[in-house]
């Protein structure tokens, strides 16, 4: 049974996985209640949207840093740095914008350098009238519904993850290799640690060779019974796993325009 500290309220998503979290204070210095309720409905639903929130780039910061270590993004033509602070991205798209930061496929945020990303964090700022949603897939129920026998080979596989830039070109010193199966610390269920963005061959396997699997399993992965739909509302502060969770932001609001402020905190010790 998930305790929540006192005046918080939750309304879960799907079956599988994510919540609507209401009556929470994440703004200033959090308790340590606070950041112990944070972690545990984390840990049981992986992307929870917190309501009633407005934290600004330094206090989006701040708040993701009790998570584990910042990541720093690195420059490229179409990244967006929070003035000031410069571990904050604005996710933003003008009313005459054509490309979604983020919007091309399924992903988890920096999966390719090592410790990779962990807790992603995002504050609704300025939001269309309609559209504009995020969607989630679920990793670890995509995980448990394939066959005992793959499970197990899939366990003792790693895989290559790389960035790639705008034009297409491998970015320098931008690849890490992964476990292909994560546990949950606390939960202790398995989920699938892969995605198409970034996820290019498995270890001792060529591209060729590691492309249907990677398809097969990705696929599973975006299984619409494995997903959710986030549809933002304003004081919105949606936190989600990026271990065990792949996320596609939908480019559907042309004509309108949208500002989200995004920190991710890296997975400390891995």
């Amino acid at each position: 049974m998930l305790s929540l500290p006192q005046g918080w309220s939750l309304e879960p998503l799907t079956p599988h996985f994510g919540a609507i979290v209401s009556g929470a204070e994440l703004s200033g210095t959090p308790s340590d209640e606070t950041l112990a309720g944070v972690r545990a409905v984390m840990g049981r639903y992986l992307v929870c949207a917190f309501a009633d929130q407005a934290l600004d780039a330094a206090a989006l910061r701040d708040f993701t840093s009790h998570f584990g270590p910042v990541f720093l993004h690195h420059a490229d033509d179409y990244v967006l740095f929070a003035e000031g602070v410069p571990e904050v991205l604005e996710m933003r798209k003008e009313a005459d914008g054509k490309r979604l930061f983020g919007g091309d496929d399924w992903h988890a945020d920096v999966t390719f350098q090592d410790p990779p990303g962990y807790l992603s964090i995002l504050q609704s700022v300025i939001l269309p009238p309609v559209g504009g949603d995020t969607a989630f897939a679920n990793t670890q129920a995509a995980f448990e519904s394939l066959s005992p026998a793959l499970q197990d080979q899939l366990r003792g596989m790693r895989a290559f993850h790389s960035y790639y830039g705008p034009g297409g070109e491998e970015r320098q010193g931008l690849t890490a290799t992964h476990p292909v199966v994560r546990r949950h610390p606390t939960t202790g269920r398995e989920g699938l640690y892969l995605n198409r963005m970034f996820a290019t061959r498995f270890e001792g396997m060529t591209e060729a060779e590691s492309k249907p699997m990677i398809d097969f399993l990705t696929k599973r992965i975006e299984a619409p019974e494995f997903t959710c739909r986030l549809r933002w509302q304003p004081g919105y502060l949606v936190l989600w796993d990026n271990r065990f969770t792949l996320h596609y932001p939908i480019n559907d609001f042309t004509g309108h325009r949208r500002l989200l402020l995004r920190c991710t905190a890296l997975l400390a010790g891995d």
